[in-house]
């Protein structure tokens, strides 16, 4: 599985100046608009991140308590595998989600430069 890059998708200098050519009332309507938007999305960025921490923290707790399990003897293990492959498959989910709203605040930034 291939994952974007950061930076990826950040137009060129030379795909705006297509775009807008010598519009510059309409470059810089869009320039106020991606300002806008930066400044929402750097107070959600930063709130989501904090949710996104504790998320990951309780994952990890319930990778703990499964190693835990495990350890014991009697377990079953391919009960532990198929609960660590759900509990992996959900931190998988989690980070991707939250990368994705940092690729698109990455590329705003990247956008108004």
């Amino acid at each position: 599985m291939t994952y974007p890059a950061l930076g990826e998708g950040v137009p060129t200098f030379e795909q705006l100046e297509s775009e807008y050519g010598t519009a510059t009332d309409e470059l810089c309507q869009a320039h106020e608009s991606i300002i806008e938007s930066i400044l929402e999305e750097e107070e959600q960025l930063i709130s989501k991140h904090r949710s996104h921490i504790d998320e990951v923290v309780s994952v990890v707790k319930e990778e703990m308590s499964l190693l835990n399990d495990v350890d014991k003897p009697g377990s079953d293990v391919e009960q532990y595998v198929e609960l660590l492959d759900a509990t992996l498959l959900k931190k998988i989910q989690v980070i991707t989600q939250f990368r994705s709203k940092l690729l698109n605040f990455h590329k705003h930034l990247k956008t108004e430069e």
